[in-house]
Parts: C-alpha cells; sequence; structure tokens
C-alpha cells in the first residue's frame, strides 16, 4: 500500500529506523526460503481465495481496508499484523482509543505506549520462540483483550547499552507476540521486529496452522513458483544456489524449454532454470 509507505517514513514517527519495504522483505524472506508462493495485494482486495494474509506494517490504513481484514478474518482466515499498525487512518489522522488502532478487535490486543529501540539495539523474547530470541527496531507495551501469549518481552535491553532504558526493563513479561480467534478465524500480532530466525519459526507455525505448506519440496537456495491453467499447472525452478536440484513432478510432466517428457522428475543445472507443464487428473 502506497499511502502507508508513504506515512510510515514521515519524519513524525517516533523511529527515524522504520522502512515500509525492510519490513516487507524480513516478513518474506522466510517465506521465499521455505517454498512458500506469495502474492501482494491492496488491503481492499478480494482476499476470499487466500487462507493467509500478512501485514508486516499497515501504519496507515482506512476503514474499507480495516473492515476487509477483519471481515476475512471472521470467515476464518488467518491474518497477522506486524507493530505500529491501524494507527492512523487515510488523512494520517491519529485513531482514538489506543493501538493499534484499526486493528484492535480482531488481534484482540491494546498497546498504550511504543518504545523504539536504537539501531543494534535488542530486547530479549521468552515464551514460544527459539532459545536465544530476540527483538529489533521496536516494542511496545501491550494487554491482551481477549488474545492469548505466544511470546513476552523477557527483559530490557542486553548489558551491552550500559544500564539499559528503565522504560524497556518495565516491560518483562509483557506480551510481545499474540494470537487470538476472532469469528472463525485467527488473528496473530507481532509487536517487535523478531530476529531472522525467530521470525522465521513464527511464520513458519502461523503458516502451518493456516494450511499454507510450500508449492513443492526444494533444496535450500531453489525457488518453486506454480502457476495455474485451466488444463495444466507450470511449474518454474530456478536454481539460485549455484549446486542444481532434482525435483519430483507429476507423471506425464513436460520440461517446456527442452520439449522432454519427464519421468517422475526434474533436474535443474547449477544457476539454470525448468519449466514443467503437468497436465491435471494425472
Amino acid at each position: 500500500d502506497w499511502n502507508a509507505r508513504w506515512a510510515l517514513e514521515l519524519p513524525s514517527q517516533p523511529s527515524g529506523e522504520l522502512r515500509y519495504l525492510d519490513l516487507v522483505r524480513a516478513w518474506y524472506e522466510p517465506l521465499w526460503r521455505s517454498g512458500v508462493a506469495v502474492d501482494f495485494v491492496r488491503p481492499d482486495a478480494d482476499l476470499s481465495a487466500y487462507r493467509l494474509v500478512l501485514a508486516p506494517n499497515l501504519y496507515l490504513v482506512d476503514d474499507t481496508g480495516a473492515a476487509n481484514l477483519a471481515a476475512y478474518t471472521g470467515r476464518g482466515g488467518t491474518l497477522a499484523v506486524g507493530f505500529h499498525s491501524g494507527a492512523v487512518d487515510e488523512n494520517c489522522h491519529v485513531r482514538l482509543g489506543g493501538y493499534p488502532g484499526a486493528f484492535r478487535d480482531v488481534l484482540g490486543v491494546r498497546s498504550d505506549e511504543p518504545f523504539p529501540l536504537l539501531p543494534g539495539q535488542r530486547i530479549a523474547l521468552s515464551g514460544a520462540v527459539p532459545d536465544g530470541a530476540t527483538g529489533t527496531l521496536w516494542s511496545e507495551r501491550l494487554r491482551p483483550e481477549g488474545a492469548e501469549e505466544v511470546a513476552a518481552y523477557a527483559d530490557g535491553p542486553p548489558p551491552a547499552f550500559g544500564r539499559g532504558d528503565p522504560h524497556l526493563a518495565a516491560l518483562d513479561g509483557v506480551p510481545a507476540v499474540t494470537r487470538h480467534a476472532y469469528g472463525t478465524g485467527t488473528a496473530w500480532y507481532l509487536a517487535t521486529l523478531p530476529d531472522p530466525a525467530t521470525l522465521a519459526a513464527l511464520l513458519d507455525r502461523i503458516r502451518t496452522e493456516a494450511g499454507v505448506e510450500p508449492v513443492r519440496t526444494a533444496p535450500d537456495g531453489v525457488e518453486v513458483v506454480r502457476r495455474r491453467g485451466p488444463e495444466a499447472d507450470y511449474v518454474f525452478v530456478i536454481d539460485h544456489s549455484g549446486r542444481g536440484a532434482d525435483l519430483p513432478v507429476a507423471p506425464g510432466a513436460t520440461e517446456l524449454l527442452t520439449g522432454k517428457e519427464t519421468a517422475g522428475s526434474v533436474t535443474v543445472a547449477p544457476g539454470d532454470v525448468a519449466v514443467v507443464r503437468e497436465p491435471r487428473g494425472r
């Protein structure tokens, strides 16, 4: 959402470190590495085809977009929202009543104060997260209002920051990641930016619970994307690793760049590409 990006990067923000595309990339990378295909859509788009919708940040969102995301979740979808979202409307007017503004009801949480982190500063996380998990860039004082706690701030900043910030130390035990049953769906809130390994673990859990699986199991560094046609699927395999790979494909499939029919698998040479047509109903 262009307006959300523009608003998040205004100089009036509590932190000058907030970059919209950095947050999108941080959430996108572990999905790409897991082989999960991702579409980019607007908040007011038709979301009915998706099992999972991710909003790494929607600082600005209008009533239509917020209502659309809430309705999607209430009908059985899974929604995951990143910190500092829903705070202002389309005119950049602050939504009253506490944060995360437009998403308080669907997320089942309320926040009354943000605590941005300095560059390089981290805050420890505990709970259903990997050992040594930390949050970066942002933290906030969060109170569940129906949501369950998945992870919490474990303490203030690490000793490397001297005496630390007493406000951050006061976050010890405050929820940092929550999960909320809303209608027949589920809404997650990440009130910090977890370190890459922790974010990947959380997104793995979120997508698995939502029933979202990789397009095809593939080695690390091999990208697999599927496009559906009326009579066949088209599987694009790109080797970024430089090692090549063998991938299973459907019986009767054809590798279109060579025109050869496969025998249940396709081999991609190091740094190469394969395009496989898989007939339906075979």
